[in-house]
Parts: C-alpha cells; structure tokens; sequence
C-alpha cells in the first residue's frame, strides 16, 4: 500500500461515505482527491509560469540568471518550484509546517507536474532518480513531531513512480548537524555563513552516478539548497535539482 493509499484509507474512515473538503480552507469537495483544493484557493495561488530563472527556477522580471544568482551561484544544477512563495502559498506552506500534513500531498503532485515540465518524461528513461528531503535537527524534528520536507519528498516520490519515473526515496542521505539561528530573520550574506557546516552526507555510495532531486519547502537566497547539493555533487551525484514548493520571486 502505498503512502497515498495509507491517508485516503484514513481519510475515507474519518469521512464516511461523504465528500471530503479543501486541503487548505475545509470547504467540502465532493470530488477529492482528484481535486485537492477549492476554486477560491487555487485562485489565490501565484504559479511560477512566465519568466523563471535559468538556474534556480525563481520568478524573475526578464529572461536569464537572475540578479541573486549572479551575485553568488548556488551549488545545485537547476531549481524547480511550482509557485511563488508569497501571500496565499507563503500561508499554505506555514501550515504544513504547523500541523496541515495533508497538503504534502497537493504538494507533491504539483511539483511533480513542474518538475516534468522542465525535465519530460521521455529524457528521464536512462537516469536513475534520487529523492532526498532536507532534514531537520534532531531537536528541531522532535520539536515539530516530522519533518515537512520528508512529508513532502513523500508524496512527491508516489506521484513520480506513478507517471513511471525510475524514481528512490531516502531521508537519511542527508543530517543535519545543528541548528543555528533561524534563516527567516538573517540577510542574503549571514544565511549563507549560516548554512556552512549545518549539513552533512551520511550515505555517499547511494549518490554516485544518480540524478538527485534535493526536496525542500521553500527556495529563498538558495543557501539552505546549496549547502545541502554541495556534498552530494562531491559524491559523485550526476546532477542535483532542487525541487520546493515555491520560490521567492527576484526583487524588481
């Protein structure tokens, strides 16, 4: 059974015979989980389409590298996200963090449907993929009671072995050796120093030669990204694609 099937199997015992309602609001959907959020809060949702940077995948205001980039090139091949993080998703992507686990599902299958945008189905036969999640500390996963980023690499790796993708899953490839202050309140320049040294690789054999996508919530300055690709690309990783679910756009 997989990680899907285990939740609608919960889901279905909590709802009865009913519809079921909208990840984000709790309005009633009489057709989930085909459809996974109501009108209103799809509406509210900023995609990622139109202009994106060639590297990290962010919203940017002209074609190219964007500006944040430029100043400092993360250590990742290439950066995917389905959304811009700010207004609706920036409050969709705290609630995963704050109890909502279920939205790892929505998650997954949107960034799975960005993901095979940029990278078809077809180029991806001869490469052997690897999902792994950002962790957290110890402390910080004991906190929480999970980790969103394992959360959501989880539903991202049912919904790509669906569409065929010769796809593994691994949480322990990557700790997470401390936790500093909290990136949210530190500048481009302190989340970079931040990020140096937080995060270690434990599994080096399992990234030779693979094609690993680096799961994570959101791509901000790309320190958090870059700090995590940079050992896996030292074991012999063929590429690293940091996938989130949203990204925060380029300052105009």
């Amino acid at each position: 059974m997989t990680f899907f099937e285990k939740c609608l199997k919960k889901l279905r015992k909590a709802s009865g015979k009913h519809g079921y309602t909208c990840d984000s609001c709790g309005a009633e959907l009489f057709d989930y989980p085909t459809i996974r959020l109501c009108e209103e809060c799809e509406a509210r949702i900023e995609r990622n389409d139109g202009k994106v940077c060639e590297k990290c995948g962010r919203k940017t205001v002209a074609d190219g590298v964007c500006s944040t980039c430029k100043d400092n090139l993360p250590t990742f091949t290439y950066g995917v996200s389905p959304f811009v993080y700010r207004a609706e998703t920036a409050a969709l992507v705290n609630r995963i963090k704050n109890g909502n686990r279920r939205l790892a599902f929505y998650f997954g299958e949107q960034m799975t449907a960005a993901f095979l945008r940029r990278f078809p189905i077809e180029s991806l036969a001869a490469e052997e993929i690897l999902i792994v999640p950002v962790p957290l500390s110890k402390e910080k996963r004991r906190e929480r009671g999970y980790n969103q980023a394992e959360e959501i690499a989880e539903a991202l790796f049912d919904c790509l072995r669906a569409q065929g993708v010769n796809a593994s899953l691994d949480a322990d490839v990557l700790y997470k050796k401390r936790d500093a202050e909290q990136q949210k309140h530190l500048g481009v320049t302190k989340r970079r120093e931040n990020a140096v040294g937080a995060y270690h690789l434990h599994k080096r054999k399992l990234c030779q030669g693979k094609t690993v996508l680096l799961v994570d919530d959101i791509l901000t300055t790309g320190a958090t990204g870059s700090a995590c690709a940079k050992p896996i690309a030292t074991a012999g990783a063929k590429t690293v694609i940091l996938l989130t679910v949203a990204s925060l756009p380029e300052r105009k």
